[in-house]
């Protein structure tokens, strides 16, 4: 491996560390720092679907900006601080409205990073020759260790803990974030006819890719939102919490670290319809479930609800999709994903108070729809395109 290579490797490699710091804090415990803030269970769904919501206007708008300049690790870099910035308010924010108005507000800063910093890996990737797994397997490794810790650290702890590691995250990652190789495309290279938007949303097996992606990825919605106060509802520690969400992200580490021979294997299309059936089994049986150690098996199946879904898409939008189209096809991914997800966690909040864990077999259609759409791809599953 030649220097410059082994140099972006690592640079790629520490920023998505850094980078997944925070939703290792965020995803398990931000619903129980909205808890200590006195909001419900319906209240802390309408914030959480709001913040995910809003990266249907933030993300195309930036991806745009960026399609058209090139400048991604600019463009991390300053929503980066900004997203440092913003966040710091939420500890003089108190009330259903303030907090739900500022989420909106930070989460417009917050949700572009992640696609453009994919998109930087994927260049990379095209470019150097690198392997994707090997490069996001790290910010899979740092969301677990945050996950863990901060579920060790909180333990017997006020809650305010959550907003103080939180803080500590964006920190880290805004400082990180200069650690970015600037990777361009050639300014001379001819630019495709046609809008990218328009060219990939005219695309039927674009939008097949973009329904399983997004089913798949919003049947965690219960997880995500009501996961940790429902472990906690079933007297689970917050430390045997912590260690149920860092192992789920384990078994996605050991699948990211392994990705390549996968991924040859099975395909991109083949990883989504792993996908499917591992949230077929996974959420028909963790709403019922109720020991600890069988949690601790269940939640094995991480590698393939989230970890073969992630990988075959990242698959197929790197063979698929143009260099000149990448940005605006990540964003246009994620913003399909948080359509999704966001509907999926609105409707879940009235439902949790009533069903509690037995609220996960509401998320059993959307493995079945994902897949569903998975198969319209499957036919056409040899070089597929997106992009012409």
């Amino acid at each position: 491996m030649s220097d410059e290579r082994r140099t972006i490797g690592w640079r790629i490699s520490l920023h998505f560390a850094a980078l997944f710091l925070v939703p290792g804090v965020h995803l398990p415990f931000w619903s129980v720092w909205l808890q200590s803030r006195g909001l419900n269970a319906p209240e802390i769904s309408a914030v959480l679907s709001s913040a995910i919501l809003i990266r249907l206007v933030a993300g195309p708008t930036a991806a745009h900006l960026v399609d058209r300049s090139g400048a991604r690790r600019q463009a991390i870099i300053f929503l980066s601080w900004a997203s440092f910035a913003l966040f710091t308010a939420f500890w003089w924010t108190h009330g259903f409205w303030p907090i739900f108005l500022l989420g909106i507000l930070h989460a417009a800063v917050w949700s572009p990073i992640t696609p453009f910093s994919e998109n930087i890996a994927l260049l990379a990737v095209s470019r150097y020759g690198l392997q994707y797994g090997r490069l996001r397997l790290w910010g899979s490794v740092s969301f677990l260790v945050a996950a863990y810790l901060a579920g060790w650290w909180l333990k017997g702890r006020d809650d305010d803990w959550i907003f103080g590691l939180l803080l500590a995250g964006l920190l880290g990652l805004a400082l990180a974030s200069h650690l970015l190789p600037d990777l361009r495309l050639p300014l001379d290279r001819p630019k495709l006819a046609g809008a990218p938007v328009l060219r990939l949303l005219c695309n039927r097996l674009f939008l097949a890719f973009l329904g399983a992606n997004a089913c798949l990825q919003a049947s965690h919605a219960m997880l995500y939102t009501f996961g940790t106060l429902q472990w906690r509802d079933a007297g689970l520690s917050d430390a045997q919490i912590g260690f149920l969400w860092a192992e789920g992200v384990l078994a996605e580490v050991i699948l990211f670290a392994v990705g390549q021979r996968v991924a040859l294997r099975t395909g991109g299309v083949g990883l989504l319809l792993l996908a499917a059936a591992g949230g077929i089994l996974r959420w028909s049986l963790t709403g019922p479930v109720g020991s600890f150690e069988w949690l601790v098996l269940l939640n094995l199946l991480h590698a393939a609800t989230f970890g073969c879904a992630h990988l075959g898409a990242m698959r197929l939008l790197a063979d698929g999709v143009d260099p000149d189209a990448s940005a605006t096809a990540q964003t246009l991914y994620t913003g399909a994903n948080a359509t999704v997800l966001a509907s999926a966690t609105l409707l879940i909040g009235p439902l949790f108070p009533l069903a509690g864990g037995l609220t996960y077999l509401a998320m059993l259609p959307l493995s079945l729809l994902g897949g569903g759409c998975a198969l319209l791809l499957w036919r056409h599953r040899q070089g597929l395109r997106f992009t012409a």
